[in-house]
């Protein structure tokens, strides 16, 4: 989710994806996802699959064709679903080459399970977003957590709506990638980043020990990866809808500020059992 959210005009389908047939060509309207990977979900919804079965499905296939079927691309706006386009035809070629065994090298998480892991992390995203607004639409007014709070979850953001964080948080990115020199290469940094929502989670509360207030970026070193700050966003959410933490900004401009919520160190959470981890 490299690019701002983008304002969908018209009434989009429930897989989030629209087609127009016109002499047997399908156009894709790329305007309609927030990125590829927006749009793998999606396809992966479309074909009824689990997400770790999307290198044996027609899924790769089917994202590799639309991106050739698809024309006059707006070049910033394709470029990460070409990046993804080459990563996805970087594993499909490894996939045919016989293993290359390396004894005196460190095991990385070869390309195949970070992409499938970012895809688990971006559904969770989704539907802990979705969760967070019709929390949003029903209580709107603040109140104490309940102390039995697995039964009943009243998320607070003090000063700030879900949709703001959210577009606060694009904008943080959006002056990182200026400030950045990095590519945005898919397969030049998949391969050393490892980040999982529980790693984070956990990072987040032992922070909490410590001080009771900071800001959203204080949380990364210099050169923290754009996945980095992804994973980050989705354990910040779950902590919202927790109870654990309140979020806060003075102004839209601002730095997104994250403050501990009284009495959260008695909250548990069973980070390891909640989520998936991807070997």
């Amino acid at each position: 989710m490299s690019e701002e959210i983008t304002e969908v005009q018209g009434e989009q389908s429930e897989q989030q994806y629209a087609f127009e047939e016109e002499q047997n060509v399908l156009e894709l309207k790329l305007s309609n996802f927030d990125g590829p990977l927006d749009l793998l979900l999606s396809l992966v919804k479309e074909n009824k699959i689990e997400i770790k079965d999307i290198f044996v499905s027609q899924v790769t296939e089917q994202f590799l064709e639309y991106m050739n079927q698809v024309s006059e691309l707006d070049v910033e706006l394709a470029s990460e679903y070409m990046a993804m386009a080459a990563t996805l035809l970087e594993i499909k070629s490894r996939a045919l080459l016989p293993p290359v065994v390396k004894d005196d090298e460190p095991e990385e998480e070869t390309p195949e399970a970070v992409l499938i892991r970012q895809l688990e992390e971006y559904k969770l995203f989704k539907e802990i977003v979705t969760e967070l607004k019709e929390q949003e639409n029903v209580d709107r007014f603040y109140r104490d957590p309940d102390k039995n709070v697995g039964k009943e979850v009243s998320v607070i953001k003090e000063n700030l709506s879900l949709d703001g964080f959210i577009a606060a948080f694009n904008k943080f990115l959006a002056k990182l990638q200026v400030k950045s020199q990095q590519s945005t290469t898919v397969s030049r940094t998949m391969a050393r980043e490892s980040f999982s929502v529980p790693q984070k989670i956990n990072f987040i509360r032992e922070v909490l020990k410590t001080v009771n207030e900071f800001k959203f970026a204080e949380l990364f070193e210099p050169g923290a990866s754009r996945n980095e700050y992804v994973t980050t966003f989705i354990a910040v959410l779950e902590l919202t809808k927790l109870q654990i933490i309140t979020i806060r900004q003075s102004d839209i401009f601002e730095d997104i500020v994250i403050v501990k919520r009284e009495g959260s160190d008695d909250i548990h959470v069973d980070v390891e059992g909640e989520y998936e981890q991807v070997e």
